[in-house]
């Protein structure tokens, strides 16, 4: 269900998404992302920053709320940050896996405009819900961590709303991000699940060679 978003503004926002719907798999490798493409991250609204905001290592994802694969990589980043305080995580919301993830996706989003300090927090606890999750469980779960229902709603059915996730998924598709969880770190990327230990070595590699990975 989803009465309490324009149809209207789902419907238009489902018009941009990539063409090819799909979870990420294993088995995946990083490789490398020509520097010109990667321009518009600095200007892609919408996006979520947390740890050091200078850390020395960026680690970029690109995740979708009924993606079984970021359900669990979303467990990663609180460890991450623990045990790396020189480490920036960015959380871009890439809604390709149909409408409830449209829906979901304009609600976080317009959470994070109102409560950009409880992201996180908000984060795991719609992610990690079970079943098909959609804009009523984003409001539902927004509402637990302070959010005001009418701007909510208002603020998820906004133009500035969105034109973020039009960005993120042009440059999603720019980027050959067809599937969810995918991975941006400096200039190499990835897409498919990344376990922790992956995640430490490759932020290790980039302290090493500046790449994910090191030859």
């Amino acid at each position: 269900m989803i009465p309490l978003l324009d149809r209207r503004q789902l419907i238009a926002a489902l018009a941009v998404a990539p063409a090819i719907h799909a979870q990420a798999r294993e088995g995946s490798e990083f490789y490398p992302i020509p520097v010109e493409l990667l321009e518009p991250l600095e200007r892609l609204n919408g996006r979520v920053t947390l740890g050091n905001p200078t850390g020395d290592v960026h680690l970029i994802e690109f995740f979708d709320y009924n993606c079984g694969w970021c359900k669990r990589t979303a467990k990663h980043i609180r460890p991450l940050l623990a045990a790396d305080r020189n480490l920036k995580i960015t959380l871009v919301n890439y809604a390709v896996l149909g409408i409830p993830s449209i829906g979901a996706t304009r609600v976080a989003l317009a959470f994070s405009r109102q409560k950009a300090d409880k992201y996180l927090a908000f984060h795991e606890a719609l992610i990690g819900r079970k079943g098909t999750i959609g804009p009523d469980h984003a409001i539902e779960t927004a509402l637990k961590f302070g959010a005001d229902r009418k701007k909510l709603i208002e603020d998820a059915d906004s133009d500035p709303v969105t034109h973020a996730m039009k960005g993120a998924s042009k440059l999603g598709e720019s980027l050959g991000f067809q599937a969810t969880p995918s991975y941006l770190m400096g200039r190499d990327a990835f897409t498919g699940f990344l376990d922790l230990d992956a995640k430490k070595a490759a932020i290790a590699a980039f302290r090493q060679c500046e790449r994910a990975t090191c030859a």
